[in-house]
């Protein structure tokens, strides 16, 4: 912890922040929320996973094959919209957490019944674009096109991909009630107005098409309590939901895109809940290799979700906000830390008139 209290540092969780973890709407899998088993490792001798996140690093880099200040890189041309960097580092980052994202799901790259042959697919906020280049590998006869405010997706793709650099807040120059299926993942914070955005999404679905949305809570539980409310993980989480709410960005929206969805029109909307352990604590084989993976991943989440917003947002200082995350970091990697967070998998479909 930081001797000090940052500026506006929280003391409480904000109200957007769920106090209650979700349950599936449809049949749980075996990842599924519940009390987790934890793997005891046979020895207590060390309390943190550096030498398996050691070996991770090489772990995450096979599966992977402007503004600056903290260090990183950042979109210019919507500086203090936009928190998130968009350099190297955040690259590989996105590119793991489509990984994790692909062992929540069993492989797949999305629940929603879309069929065998769509032909219109827009990927929204598409980061490197790796989702849209696996969906375009599936389906060669449709036309996918991914969307970002950052040029960062690769020049030389397969023919059937179109990527566009937009604000996704701005206006649409898409066709209304074009698109066969719509997907968005890991958006929150990057979204002003939800409700009026995924209304926008049904407006531009086809009749019978679907859309369908991947976020996480950026929040954790711990069901034996070894996350401690006064634990500096427990602040992170706080600062950033405060910050969030601050410039009118609410980051914990996972557990609200069910009734927008419903608000908005769509119809047979299904809510799937997954369990993402922060490290390789659980027993169980799979919940602790999505940690391992989880684990790399926040190492770099911390700095990405939280600089600009504590600086420019909240008023920290950046030595003191660098040094806060460094203890973050240091907790996270603390096998005595049983820790969690859920993700969501949510589609519904557009009605035929």
């Amino acid at each position: 912890m930081v001797s000090s209290d940052p500026v506006d540092a929280p003391s409480a969780p904000s109200e957007s922040a769920p106090p209650v973890p979700l349950t599936h709407d449809d049949n749980p899998s075996n990842n599924a929320p519940g009390p987790i088993a934890i793997d005891d490792f046979g020895d207590d001798s060390n309390s943190e996973f550096d030498d398996e996140l050691s070996d991770l690093t090489s772990l995450s880099s096979s599966v992977l094959a402007f503004e600056y200040e903290n260090g990183r890189r950042y979109c210019s041309n919507r500086s203090g919209s936009y928190m998130m960097p968009n350099d190297e580092e955040e690259q590989d980052r996105m590119d793991l957490t489509h990984h994790i994202w692909l062992m929540l799901l069993g492989g797949e790259l999305y629940n929603a019944p879309i069929g065998p042959s769509p032909q219109n697919i827009l990927d929204l906020g598409t980061g490197t674009g790796i989702w849209a280049m696996d969906m375009a590998e599936k389906f060669p006869s449709a036309h996918i096109i991914g969307n970002d405010i950052s040029p960062i997706q690769p020049t030389w793709v397969a023919p059937n991909i179109e990527f566009i650099v937009e604000d996704f807040e701005g206006d649409w120059q898409y066709e209304p009630n074009h698109f066969d299926f719509i997907h968005a993942r890991c958006l929150a914070g990057c979204v002003a107005d939800w409700p009026g955005f995924i209304r926008r999404i049904f407006d531009h679905v086809k009749p019978g098409g679907y859309f369908e949305s991947h976020e996480s809570a950026v929040w954790a539980w711990s069901d034996d309590g070894s996350l401690k409310p006064e634990s500096a993980l427990m602040e992170w989480q706080q600062a950033v939901n405060v910050a969030g709410d601050k410039i009118g960005r609410e980051l914990n929206i996972y557990h609200k895109l069910k009734d927008w969805m419903i608000a908005a029109g769509f119809e047979d909307v299904s809510l799937s809940v997954y369990t993402l352990p922060f490290s390789p604590w659980p027993r169980d084989p799979h919940l602790k290799a999505l940690g391992k993976y989880q684990a790399v991943q926040l190492q770099q989440a911390i700095d990405s979700y939280s600089l600009r917003l504590y600086t420019q947002v909240l008023g920290w200082d950046p030595d003191v906000a660098k040094i806060h995350n460094a203890v973050v970091k240091r907790e996270l990697r603390d096998k005595r830390l049983h820790a969690y967070v859920q993700t969501v998998a949510v589609y519904g479909r557009k009605p035929r008139y």
